[in-house]
């Protein structure tokens, strides 16, 4: 998918209309019903997709890869690409977890690619959405920007950025339709790329939100096969664990190089 740039933001903004009532509707079935209780959106969203479902981590070095739901009755498989930036990892996440919820579009297809930009496609649109007024609650983010008082318009941002843990661009539209930013100020910035690293440290911030996490969690798989034991015969088991552990270096001999 071509990166999202200031030119789309006129239908991006359409469909976000279009598609809030649905995607608010979900939010709250899924933070009264399903999401576990004292913990944060993102840790949350992670602990119930383990619980219900199965989620694997592992870096490949690949910026346009989020990560994918493999669609499998009635569990689906999360990978999250833990190569990607903590904040575009925690949009993923509820991108994904949206996915997981709704089964819709993606019910009958055996393998759904998440892009790490945000996505043109209706569809993807919620999903995006979804994740985007998670990360971003409203009445959060009002009371947050504004405290924040006369700074800088990037130092608001990028201190936006670091107390959501939410992407620049999705955090820029969420200014927006809040109506803390103008249009002009959106598509001015919208385009522009920052070292949000180095953005993040001049402001003080600890800078490990816009860097990568190089996670490898194949815990729910360790578990899935534990469960397994005694149902298949041993050679079988053994030559499971054996091709689990060579992944598992597989992943860890490329983490040490990147």
């Amino acid at each position: 998918m071509p990166e999202l740039t200031s030119e789309h933001l006129p239908v991006l903004l359409k469909q976000n209309k279009e598609v809030y009532y649905e995607v608010d509707h979900y939010i709250k079935t899924y933070l009264k019903n399903e999401h576990p209780s004292g913990w944060t959106i993102v840790d949350g969203a992670m602990r119930w997709i383990e619980e219900n479902h199965h989620f694997i981590q592992a870096p490949i070095k690949d910026d346009s890869l989020g990560g994918f739901i493999l669609f499998k009755s009635p569990k689906v498989i999360c990978y999250l690409n833990s190569w990607q930036p903590r904040i575009y990892q925690n949009f993923i996440l509820l991108h994904e977890l949206f996915h997981t919820l709704s089964r819709t579009k993606h019910v009958n297809d055996e393998l759904h690619l998440v892009e790490s930009d945000l996505d043109r496609d209706l569809d993807e649109r919620k999903a995006d959405y979804f994740a985007s007024l998670l990360l971003l609650d409203a009445a959060e983010v009002v009371t947050f920007y504004q405290n924040l008082g006369e700074d800088d318009l990037l130092d608001k941002i990028i201190l936006t950025m670091f107390r959501f843990s939410a992407p620049y661009k999705a955090v820029l539209i969420r200014l927006f339709e809040l109506e803390l930013i103008n249009g002009e100020e959106l598509k001015n910035r919208f385009d522009v790329k920052y070292n949000l690293e180095a953005e993040f440290t001049r402001l003080g911030k600890d800078p490990s939100p816009v860097q990568r996490s190089l996670i490898i969690n194949f815990q729910d798989v360790v578990k899935v096969m534990e469960s397994g034991k005694g149902r298949l015969p041993d050679v079988a088991n053994d030559n499971n664990w054996s091709t689990l552990k060579n992944v598992m270096q597989y992943f860890e001999a490329r983490r040490r190089t990147q």
